[in-house]
């Protein structure tokens, strides 16, 4: 059951979408918990080895798993703390570009926990959309996190209450949809986009050399056979220079 703060509502949109929005918080549609603190004086070699999630693998809309390290987690805790798909990742804070970022766990690894300075959101109602709710986070939560979170020069955090307590403004489960469809389709637009850009700057650096390769050779443009050569030309310069 959600507990309302506040409903609003908006001008009906365009194909249909319904458009009364909930504001709620974080904890009115998620219990958001932390992770394992890494204590390897603490590890039992009888437990269980897995893999888990630090601040590093959890980015700001996409997860890095180029390098997963593991730890052993006593079996008492092990299971409440593995991930599971749709769970929503926000990152405890340091850096301030780390302050509340995160992205969704799809079950990339099985059996995969997290740490403890990487808070775990999980979604109470499977209707509500994981993705949206992390690039709410992302986007309009970050003020909110800036504004809330411990700083000091350079580095802030924020602590579980806090992210409990993020606004957060839910529009049905349709429009949640519908709004991650367009993104997604606008996000594999600029990737085609990236793609096509990045193709043609190695093509320019391959093709830069050779122009003026031949710029020097005298092979861009008709030349007129009176013309001396390029090397002629600047031997001749050379000489000049050198005559007292």
């Amino acid at each position: 059951m959600l507990h309302l703060n506040k409903v609003s509502t908006k001008p009906v949109a365009a194909h249909g979408v319904d458009t009364v929005w909930q504001c709620l918080t974080l904890q009115d549609i998620a219990d958001v918990t932390g992770g394992i603190a890494k204590d390897t004086k603490k590890q039992d070699s009888n437990d269980e080895e897995v893999p888990y999630l630090r601040v590093a693998n959890v980015q700001r809309g996409f997860l890095d798993l180029r390098e997963i390290k593991t730890i052993r987690v006593p079996a008492a805790k092990l299971e409440a703390t593995l991930l599971r798909r749709g769970d929503v990742l926000f990152n405890e804070g340091g850096d301030l570009d780390k302050l509340g970022r995160g992205w969704v766990w799809e079950e990339q690894i099985p059996r995969c926990t997290f740490q403890n300075h990487v808070f775990r959101a999980r979604l109470r109602d499977p209707s509500i959309q994981p993705k949206f709710v992390s690039w709410w986070g992302n986007s309009r939560g970050l003020d909110y996190f800036l504004r809330s979170g411990k700083q000091t020069t350079n580095l802030a955090s924020i602590n579980k209450t806090m992210l409990s307590a993020l606004p957060i403004a839910l529009p049905s489960s349709r429009e949640q949809a519908e709004i991650v469809r367009r993104v997604e389709a606008l996000f594999k637009l600029a990737g085609r986009i990236e793609t096509r850009h990045l193709s043609a700057v190695k093509q320019a650096q391959r093709l830069t050399p050779l122009t003026l390769d031949k710029a020097f050779r005298g092979e861009l443009v008709p030349q007129d056979p009176a013309d001396e050569s390029a090397s002629a030309l600047l031997a001749r310069i050379a000489a000049e220079q050198s005559t007292p």
